[in-house]
């Protein structure tokens, strides 16, 4: 009997190992995760591994994995706020998008509802006219979306519904051209050869006083 405790209890530990593993994304830290129940890593890895995903880079981010769970939740239980959209909501929620993103729209969140598992919802997803080019990062905008978090509710009651959440969006970065003005000196105009012509930038003053002084030095001789 205590043999199999201790089987049961390694079984446990591989399993939640297995699970942290398929939770973050390889080119994430150890605190970011896709998802936080098994279904929403399961369609994360479906979409970050999916031989049509046209990103180079496609990594799993905490925040909107936490803003994409509470968005399932929200939406399982008629609760969202219609009025609000999911530009407004990420960024009300703190996640920085580029300055050329709207605030009222939609550039960021695929949702799907009644599939209780991965597949089926990544099938309607990757189908969809709505949401295929942004799932797999079709085009030059999206193409530039790296930040992924997924949201999974699962209905406990009749009044509920399944509800994935799928956000991508772009990070805000800094500018990495940096444009440094270079000016000219200032060009040093002589009105006549009786001022700081020597000085001056016009050659064909230059020239006229130079030619003049000579002149004016050989007539006193």
């Amino acid at each position: 009997m205590m043999n199999l405790v201790v089987k049961k209890s390694v079984f446990a530990s591989l399993m939640l190992a297995c699970y942290c593993v398929l939770a973050q994304s390889p080119d994430s830290d150890n605190t970011s995760v896709c998802g936080f129940n098994h279904q929403a890593t399961s369609l994360a890895n479906l979409i970050i591994q999916h031989p049509s995903q046209q990103r180079a880079l496609l990594q799993c981010n905490q925040a909107l994995t936490t803003i994409a769970q509470q968005r399932a939740e929200q939406l399982a239980n008629n609760s969202a706020d219609p009025e609000i959209s999911p530009n407004q909501i990420l960024i009300k929620s703190g996640f920085r998008m580029p300055n050329y993103y709207p605030v009222t729209g939609n550039q960021v969140e695929a949702v799907a509802r009644d599939f209780n598992h991965a597949d089926l919802a990544f099938q309607y997803l990757s189908q969809s006219g709505k949401h295929h080019d942004h799932v797999l990062g079709k085009g030059e905008f999206f193409g530039l979306q790296s930040e992924l978090g997924i949201g999974f509710f699962a209905a406990k009651e009749a009044t509920q519904h399944d509800q994935w959440v799928v956000l991508i969006a772009q990070p805000w970065q800094a500018p990495k051209i940096v444009y440094k003005q270079k000016f000219n000196m200032p060009v040093k105009v002589a009105k006549g050869c009786d001022k700081d012509w020597k000085n001056s930038n016009d050659e064909f003053l230059k020239e006229k006083c130079s030619s003049f002084v000579g002149h004016k030095r050989k007539k006193n001789k």
